[in-house]
């Protein structure tokens, strides 16, 4: 039988190993629910009929045609040079 000497073996256990890892992991907020959005239905409001009477419908009829008469002369004059107010 033959002896050697000076030979040790060690055997380690309850070393912790080399762990390669990646980054942490971060994951996204769930999404927000989402809106409920309630829209109320129509609501019709008759509007309030307004009647001119005789006198009112012959004055805004006379305003009208006055204003139509002043707006013409305008065109005339600043288009054509037309400065004499005998139309």
């Amino acid at each position: 039988m033959a002896w050697a000497g000076g030979v040790d073996l060690s055997i380690g256990i309850g070393i912790p190993g080399v762990v390669f890892g990646g980054p942490p992991v971060y994951y996204a907020p769930p999404p927000p629910p989402p809106r409920v959005v309630v829209v109320p239905d129509p609501v019709y409001v008759p509007g309030v009929p307004y009647y001119y009477d005789q006198h009112a419908y012959k004055h805004a009829q006379k305003r009208w045609r006055k204003h139509q008469e002043r707006a013409w002369k305008e065109y005339r004059r600043s288009y054509y040079g037309d400065y004499d107010d005998d139309d």
